[in-house]
């Protein structure tokens, strides 16, 4: 069965749409900021949140939020080194707080991440997906450069039909974006567009 079949068994996942990573004045990685902002992602996944609470359909936020020490953090890669070197991302901060127009609304979930890099490590969002019956993941936020392909790997391997609306996702450059869209992403997901998904819902 293709991925678009299964829309009305979809979740939105919007993932770490967060100021910390969203708004300039808060950010802690800038290169993803400025391209999601270029990309205007955000109102692309307001219409998509929209749209799947129209039709009764999961919309799931995944933030990420560290503890001010950072314990529990392995700290085995640059990327989490740069974000504890900047205290970024801390539960009670502004950074994590959604940006305020993707606002969750109250039939909306929202899962933490402590700690790991992709979406499905060491919270419910497993267990949830399960409950609700979804068959289908709808991947948005950032970034293109790990969390979309660790959360598209995660969903894979747990048995999902996975769909990403690609101009609602945003990475650390326009070059990186597209050559990980070509070379990772296409090959394993369904690729569309926002407008398009919006329309078939």
């Amino acid at each position: 069965m293709k991925a678009l079949d299964l829309l009305g068994q979809s979740a939105l996942l919007i993932n770490e749409c967060q100021r910390g990573l969203l708004e300039a004045e808060h950010s802690v990685l800038p290169a993803i900021t400025e391209h999601a902002t270029a990309r205007q992602i955000v109102p692309k996944i307001a219409a998509l949140a929209a749209a799947f609470r129209e039709r009764g359909l999961p919309v799931i936020y995944i933030n990420v939020e560290h503890r001010a020490d950072f314990a529990g953090v392995s700290i085995n890669n640059p990327a989490v080194a740069y974000i504890r070197h900047k205290k970024g991302l801390v539960e009670g901060s502004p950074q994590v707080d959604v940006v305020a127009d993707l606002a969750p609304q109250a039939s909306d979930h929202i899962v933490r991440r402590y700690s790991g890099m992709t979406a499905f490590y060491g919270n419910q969002l497993e267990s949830l997906l399960h409950n609700l019956n979804c068959k289908c993941l709808v991947l948005a936020g950032v970034s293109t450069n790990a969390a979309i392909p660790g959360m598209l790997l995660g969903g894979l391997d747990r048995g999902y039909q996975v769909i990403i609306p690609e101009d609602a996702i945003a990475g650390s450059s326009q070059e990186a974006h597209d050559a990980i869209l070509h070379h990772m992403l296409a090959p394993l997901a369904t690729i569309t567009n926002s407008t398009e998904l919006t329309h078939l819902l």
